[in-house]
């Protein structure tokens, strides 16, 4: 008989019972190793772009008078990733044509990865 760890079966419920049923697709658009030119001078980063789900929450806009959790500004959100991908601070997620930068991933304190939590913070044109 095979044992399951844990991580694994909370890893399987959340799957199935949160970004299967709550998720939001969404694009990651992941910064790349930045562009040199022969001077060694800053052109530019290119973009990696995927498909990921997450599940927004503690969504705060101007029509909110409260706050959920935290210290939410204005044009703020948290949102669930699932564990098996990975995000970094400054990677975006373009969520209906809205441009999202990741400001913050929150520290996580459960002995194993399984979700990451990301302050989200809308991207001004």
């Amino acid at each position: 008989m095979v044992k399951i760890a844990k991580q694994d079966i909370i890893r399987t419920k959340l799957q199935s019972k949160v970004f299967d049923v709550f998720g939001k697709n969404v694009t990651l658009i992941s910064k790349s190793a930045p562009v040199y030119n022969d001077r060694g001078e800053l052109e530019g980063e290119t973009e990696t772009n995927s498909s990921i789900t997450i599940v927004p929450y503690n969504i705060i806009d101007k029509r909110q008078t409260y706050e959920a959790f935290g210290q939410l500004n204005e044009g703020e959100m948290d949102a669930a990733i699932p564990y098996t991908v990975t995000v970094n601070i400054d990677d975006s997620l373009l969520i209906e044509s809205e441009r999202w930068l990741i400001k913050e991933i929150a520290p996580n304190y459960l002995p194993d990865n399984v979700v990451t939590i990301v302050r989200l913070s809308k991207k001004q044109d």
